[in-house]
């Protein structure tokens, strides 16, 4: 492949349409604002004829050693951090399925709440979202005191992480919280489904929070009537968050295109039954209630739990879900995201074997590689691409440290925030880098091990080379 057609193949178009088909619009904005910062960048070297595309430096841009303009540190750390929360709360659910457990568990299920977001210029949106099912589900592990199971949801992960976000610099810590909070298997949205019907077995008995008459929602109650089942489960209906949604889908097709272009809104339009008939329906079936009858009769859903058998008995249901995080597109389009990360592989290869032709230009294609492993949930190579970005920074930060008589020289103003901006994204790329090079795929949470740092340091040595080497040129003067 040529270095132009590899400029052609990298879509920042669909890789922005993928992020969107992720998991919901929190994770979405933080691959969104981290595509931007690289497009920023690219934009700009372009402008001032630095480069001619992703892979075609000029003459001009050559002479650049390196663009301190590319280096967004909380871009990085946000999108790292947030697909290491996804992942630790699939593995954190994965130890407990794996685990005998002779007490009760419970599978609580839910209509997801609703959001919306309109851009208004810039990289500005206004967003709106229901908090129905996000208060019942924070309240509802006080109430059962039981082993609980769910499905993560993304509304979930934005309201969580505002604590998580704390930890994305300790992912002991991140993994300790985790850990204290109802377990949260992530399923992929093109087969959720086989998911979800995989956990109902081995669940004793099954708590149904309905928010909304979306089909997803329905679907799951249609699996829960059978005669193992029915006895074991309790409805919450909650008429008044129905209501809610209902009417929030109708505000969002008000507001697309006058209070700004969508970027994010809920999909379907409204339910052919009304709420009453969808609960008369459920009452014949299931023990239903209100969500204050849940509260008031808690005693009573307790006593109905422990009373519950799942199919599976301990002994018998420790299994585990696959942790299968990609965008769920099209396969026309999930083959050419592939065919896109494939290409930024070779690209990001080139650092170890040399020469780098453009240091600037390859720390654009290291980010996007990053990028593209993060979406296709293959965190190994995350970790391997944050090795070769440590290495870039690591020998920015050597050069850069040097005084001496340079045009390139960093002017006292701008020296002490410039290197400690690089120490930062060194530290940072090795602490995560090594940990996601080392941890499993579904279940094993792993300190960087032997095998890990033998990975890190053969790309981190071969790449720092080749830094090296772009930075010599540039006339670096001897210690």
């Amino acid at each position: 492949m040529t270095e132009h057609a590899a400029d052609d193949q990298i879509d920042f178009v669909l890789l922005d349409e993928a992020a969107k088909k992720l998991f919901g619009y929190y994770v979405y904005r933080k691959f969104r604002l981290y595509l931007s910062s690289i497009t920023r960048v690219l934009n700009l070297q372009l402008q001032e004829g630095l480069c001619e595309g992703l892979t075609r430096p000029t003459a001009r841009g050559r002479a650049v050693p390196f663009d301190f303009r590319s280096l967004d540190f909380d871009v990085l750390i946000e999108i790292i951090g947030v697909y290491t929360y996804v992942l630790s709360c699939h593995m954190s659910a994965n130890r407990r399925l794996l685990n005998r457990y002779d007490g009760k568990q419970v599978l609580y299920l839910r209509g997801y709440d609703f959001e919306a977001a309109f851009a208004v210029g810039g990289e500005l949106a206004a967003g709106i979202s229901t908090m129905d099912t996000e208060g019942f589900t924070l309240k509802l592990p006080s109430f059962l005191q039981l082993r609980l199971f769910k499905v993560l949801s993304p509304r979930e992960v934005d309201w969580e992480t505002v604590t998580a976000e704390r930890y994305y610099g300790d992912f002991g810590k991140l993994i300790q919280w985790i850990n204290q909070r109802p377990a949260a298997v992530y399923l992929n949205a093109l087969h959720w489904k086989q998911g979800v019907l995989e956990l109902i077995p081995r669940m004793d008995h099954y708590i149904v929070y309905v928010s909304s008459l979306t089909e997803s929602a329905l679907w799951e109650l249609e699996q829960l009537n059978t005669d193992q089942r029915r006895d074991r489960v309790t409805v919450v209906f909650d008429e008044k968050a129905i209501t809610k949604k209902e009417s929030q889908l109708a505000i969002q097709s008000a507001m697309d295109g006058r209070l700004g272009k969508a970027v994010w809104t809920k999909q379907g339009g409204s339910p052919s039954l009304t709420a009453a008939q969808v609960r008369d329906g459920l009452a014949e079936v299931f023990r239903v209630m209100s969500p204050d009858e849940f509260e008031a009769n808690i005693e009573d859903v307790k006593r109905r739990i422990d009373a519950s058998n799942a199919e599976l008995k301990p002994g018998e249901r420790e299994t585990r879900l696959d942790f299968e995080f990609y965008p769920a597109v099209p396969e026309a389009d999930l083959t050419r995201l592939q065919e896109m990360s494939a290409t930024l592989e070779k690209l990001f290869e080139t650092g170890q074997s040399g020469p780098i032709d453009s240091l600037p230009l390859y720390v654009s294609q290291l980010q996007l590689r990053i990028c593209t492993t993060l979406l296709f949930g293959d965190h190994a190579a995350t970790g391997l691409a944050l090795a070769a970005y440590s290495a870039v920074m690591q020998s920015a930060y050597d050069y850069y440290s040097q005084t001496g008589e340079r045009t390139d020289d960093l002017s006292e103003e701008d020296r002490d925030r410039l290197l400690t901006k690089l120490d930062k994204h060194v530290a940072l790329s090795e602490y995560a880098g090594l940990r996601l090079i080392a941890c499993g795929r579904s279940h094993e949470f792993m300190e960087p091990s032997e095998q890990a740092n033998a990975a890190w340091d053969e790309i981190f040595a071969a790449t720092r080379a080749n830094a090296d080497k772009v930075f010599n040129g540039s006339q670096r003067p001897s210690k």
